[in-house]
C-alpha cells in the first residue's frame, strides 16, 4: 500500500517542481519554493490539488500497488491462511522497523505485543532470536503449534521480497502446497464448494482426471464427505467408483481419492465434519482493550453504530422508508469526527467497510457538500476501537485494518460502557442539538412525540441527510467547545492542531490512488460470466469488453460489488488482468444510478404486493371453478348434436384443467383413466340401456 506520511523537512512536487516542508503550523504548512521563496499553504489544499505528487522523503511505502487484488482469488480456506501467516510474523516486521526509527510502530507494538516484552525493556535492544522464541512460547500458552525459526525466516523473506516487487507482501504469503500438477498441459481444476452455498469456493485443486470424473469427485466431497457423518475416505472411493461404473468410466485407485482428500484445506475439512471441535481451534479470540489515553491524532478512533431518530423518504418515490443507520468514527485524542456512513442497511462488514474508507480517504467537502471549512481529518489510525459485536470481529474487516491499513482493531470490555463513552457522547450531541429539532424525528422515547407524525412529516432522502450531518460534522462540531478536552484546546479543532504541531499530520493514502483502493475495498464473491453476462441480486450486468470470456455457468469469476450503489460492479478479467466494469442492463444503469442494494429491495417487495393485489382483483380460482361448471353443463347437453363442440372438448384436454364430458342419462364420475376395453364396455352397456328404453 502507498501511504505517505507529511514531515518536517519532506519533499513533494506542485506544477512539476519540487517544495520543501521547512514548518508545520497546523492547519497549515509552511513550504519553501524552487525560487527560494517562503510560502504558507493549507495541509489539505496540497494534499488535494491536481499537480500534487509526493516525493520518495515524504513516502512510507515506496512501491507502487498491484493493478489487482491478486488476493481476491482466492479460495476462503487459503485467504485465512495468509492472514495467520502475517499474524504470526508481524511481531518481527514492526520490530524491523522499529529499528528504522519508526516511532509510530512503537506504539502499534505496545498496543499488540506488549505481552511479549519485559517491564523497563527496550525495544530496540531486543534481538529477532529473542522475539521469536517468545511468540512460540505465547502460540503454547495460546494452544497453538510452534513455528520453527526457519519458517519464520521464510514467511519474512517471501513477505519482504512480494514486498519490493509489487508493495504487497502478503501475496508472499500465499501457500503454494496443493497446487498439484500446475507444470501439465492436461492439468484440470477441481473446485470445492460450500455443500449449502455453491458460491463460496472452499479449496482450489488442480488435478489431472477427466472432465466426468472431475464432476463425480465434487459431487460425493461436496455432498457426502463435508458431512456431520464423518464418512471415511473409504467410504468417499467406493462411492465414486460406484458412480464410475454406472457412467461406464475406469476405476479409480484408492491413492488417488486418499491423496486429494487430504489437499482438501485442513480448515474446511474439519469445519463441516467436526464443527464443535473446529471452533474450539480455529475461532479467534477477540483482542484486548486500549487501556491507555490517545498520544496524538489518529491514534485511537473509537467507532460504532446507532439508528437515527428520523424518517427518510426514497429519493426517486418520495416513499417513505424507514430509519437509516449511521456509522461513526470520532478521534479520541482531539475528539474531531474522522468518519460517517448513513445507510438502511443495518450493521454489517460492509457498513464499516463503508465507514473506514470514508475515514481514510480524503473527503473534499467544500466541493461536493459546500461546506465552508474542509473536513479536516483523514488518514490511518494506529488503533480502531469497536465493541463486541459480530460484526466488528469479521474475518474481512480484520484483513482490511491489520493488512491493508497496518492498522489494529480493538475491542472494549463486555458490558462496560465507559470504555465507549466518547462516541456514545457524540451520538448524544447529535440527537440533542440536530435529529431532534429536524421535520421527520422520531425522538428518543414515544412519549416524548406529542402530536408529531414522523412517517407524515418525512421530507429529507437519505442524500440530504448525509449533506446535513456533513455541514454539522465540519463547520460546527469541531468549534464548539467540548468538555472532555483540556482548558488550553477547548474545541476539537484547536487540540487536533495542536496534536499536528507535535507530531505531524497522520499517514494518508495519495488522492490518485483511492480509485484503486476503493474496489481493493468492496466485497467480493464469485459469479459466471454467460452470454446474459452476470446475473445478481435479480439484476444482470454485461460489458463488451468480457464478450471473450462468455461461457458455462461452471467457470467463476472474481467479482466486486458496492451494495451501496447497484448500477454497476467489477470483474477481474483472468486474460487482461485488471477489473472490467460491467453496467446494470436489466434494469438499466440508468434506472439504478444512486440506488442501493436495501432500497431495491424494498422496491421489489412493493412491486410484489402491488402485483399481488392485482392478481386478487381479477377473476380468481373460485370464479374460474364457476365458469368451468357452466361450460361443462354447456357441454353435456351438445357434445353428442355438434361436432364442433367434440373438436373444443379435444382442445380443452391438452389444457391445465380438463373437462368430463357426462352423457345424458348417464351418472356423474370421477374423472380416471380408461382402458380401451372398458370405454367399449361402457358404451355397449349405454347402447342396451337405450334399446331397453325403446322397447
Amino acid at each position: 500500500m502507498s501511504i505517505n506520511h507529511l514531515r518536517l523537512y519532506s519533499e513533494f512536487y506542485l506544477y512539476g517542481k519540487k517544495h520543501k516542508i521547512i514548518s508545520i503550523e497546523p492547519p497549515f504548512v509552511r513550504i519553501k519554493r524552487p525560487d527560494g521563496e517562503d510560502i504558507q499553504m493549507k495541509f489539505t489544499d496540497i494534499v488535494s490539488h491536481s499537480t500534487f505528487q509526493p516525493d520518495s522523503t515524504m513516502k512510507v511505502s515506496k512501491k507502487e500497488l498491484a493493478p489487482y487484488d491478486t488476493l481476491a482469488i482466492l479460495p476462503e480456506p487459503k485467504r485465512e491462511e495468509v492472514s495467520e501467516r502475517f499474524e504470526i510474523i508481524r511481531p518481527l516486521i514492526l520490530l524491523e522497523e522499529i529499528k528504522n526509527q519508526n516511532l509510530r510502530s512503537v506504539q502499534k507494538f505496545m498496543d499488540q505485543y506488549k505481552y511479549l516484552i519485559k517491564e523497563g525493556e527496550d525495544l530496540t535492544s531486543i534481538r529477532q532470536e529473542v522475539l521469536i522464541n517468545r511468540v512460540n512460547e505465547m502460540r503454547i500458552v495460546q494452544k497453538k503449534k510452534k513455528v520453527s525459526r526457519a519458517t519464520f525466516m521464510r514467511y519474512m523473506k517471501a513477505f519482504r521480497d512480494q514486498e519490493n516487487l509489487q508493495n504487497n507482501g502478503l501475496e508472499g504469503l500465499i501457500s503454494k502446497k496443493g497446487r498439484g500438477y500446475t507444470g501439465r498441459k492436461d492439468t484440470k481444476t477441481l473446485e470445492i464448494c460450500h455443500p449449502q452455498k455453491p458460491d463460496i469456493v472452499l479449496d482450489v485443486l488442480q488435478v489431472r482426471l477427466s472432465d466426468e470424473l472431475i464432476h463425480i469427485v465434487k459431487s460425493i466431497i461436496e455432498n457426502d464427505y463435508l458431512t456431520k457423518y464423518n464418512i471415511s475416505k473409504a467410504t468417499v472411493w467406493r462411492s465414486v467408483n460406484r458412480e464410475c461404473a454406472y457412467h461406464q468410466l475406469p476405476v479409480v485407485s484408492y491413492s488417488t481419492i486418499s491423496d486429494l482428500i487430504g489437499r482438501i484445506n485442513k480448515k474446511a475439512r474439519e469445519r463441516f465434519r467436526n464443527l464443535k471441535q473446529a471452533k474450539a481451534i480455529y475461532d479467534d479470540v477477540a483482542r484486548g482493550y486500549a487501556d491507555r489515553d490517545a498520544l496524538h491524532p489518529l491514534d485511537i478512533i473509537q467507532l460504532d453504530h446507532t439508528r437515527l431518530d428520523m424518517q427518510v423518504i426514497d429519493d426517486q418515490t418520495g416513499l417513505t422508508i424507514d430509519r437509516p443507520w449511521i456509522t461513526l468514527g470520532i478521534d479520541v485524542f482531539s475528539r474531531m469526527p474522522w468518519c460517517l456512513y448513513v445507510s438502511f442497511e443495518a450493521p454489517s462488514a460492509n457498513v464499516i467497510r463503508k465507514a473506514i474508507q470514508h475515514g481514510v480517504f480524503f473527503k473534499d467537502t467544500r466541493k461536493i457538500y459546500g461546506t465552508e471549512s474542509d473536513w479536516e481529518v483523514f488518514g490511518i489510525p494506529n488503533v480502531i476501537y469497536v465493541d463486541n459485536g459480530m460484526d466488528f470481529k469479521s474475518s474481512d474487516i480484520k484483513r482490511l485494518v491489520n493488512e491493508s491499513l497496518k492498522s489494529e482493531i480493538m475491542h472494549r470490555p463486555v458490558r462496560i460502557p465507559k470504555y465507549g463513552a466518547v462516541i456514545e457522547r457524540l451520538f448524544r450531541t447529535l440527537n440533542d442539538e440536530l435529529i431532534h429539532n429536524t421535520l421527520g424525528t422520531t425522538k428518543s422515547k414515544f412519549a416524548d412525540l406529542g402530536a408529531i407524525k414522523p412517517e407524515e412529516e418525512a421530507c429529507l432522502t437519505l442524500n440530504q441527510i448525509r449533506k446535513i450531518l456533513t455541514i454539522y460534522m465540519t463547520d460546527m462540531y469541531p468549534i464548539r467547545d467540548h468538555k472532555g478536552l483540556p482548558i488550553y484546546s477547548k474545541t476539537p479543532m484547536n487540540r487536533y492542531h495542536d496534536g499536528c504541531n507535535e507530531v505531524g499530520f497522520p499517514e494518508w493514502i495519495e488522492k490518485s490512488e483511492e480509485e484503486r483502493y476503493k474496489i481493493e475495498f468492496m466485497l467480493t464473491l464469485k459469479k459466471p460470466y454467460t452470454r446474459d453476462g452476470v446475473r445478481f441480486g435479480n439484476r444482470i450486468y454485461k460489458s463488451e469488453e468480457c464478450n471473450d470470456i462468455i461461457g458455462q455457468k461452471e467457470t467463476k469469476y472474481v467479482i466486486k460489488y458496492d451494495p451501496d450503489d447497484i448500477s454497476r460492479i467489477f470483474l477481474k478479467h483472468p486474460k487482461k488482468e485488471r477489473f472490467i466494469e460491467l453496467y446494470a442492463v436489466s434494469p438499466s444503469y440508468e434506472q439504478l444510478i444512486g440506488v442501493n442494494a436495501y432500497t431495491y429491495s424494498r422496491v421489489l417487495k412493493i412491486w410484489s404486493e402491488e402485483g399481488e393485489r392485482k392478481k386478487n382483483s381479477i377473476p380468481g380460482n373460485d370464479q374460474y371453478a364457476r365458469a368451468a361448471k357452466k361450460i361443462q353443463e354447456e357441454i353435456n347437453k351438445s357434445y353428442v348434436k355438434k361436432k364442433s363442440t367434440r373438436k373444443t372438448v379435444a382442445r380443452m384436454i391438452n389444457a391445465d384443467r380438463s373437462v368430463t364430458v357426462t352423457f345424458q342419462g348417464q351418472q356423474q364420475k370421477d374423472a380416471v383413466n380408461r382402458s380401451r376395453e372398458e370405454e367399449l364396455f361402457l358404451a355397449a352397456k349405454l347402447a342396451e340401456e337405450r334399446r331397453n328404453e325403446r322397447k
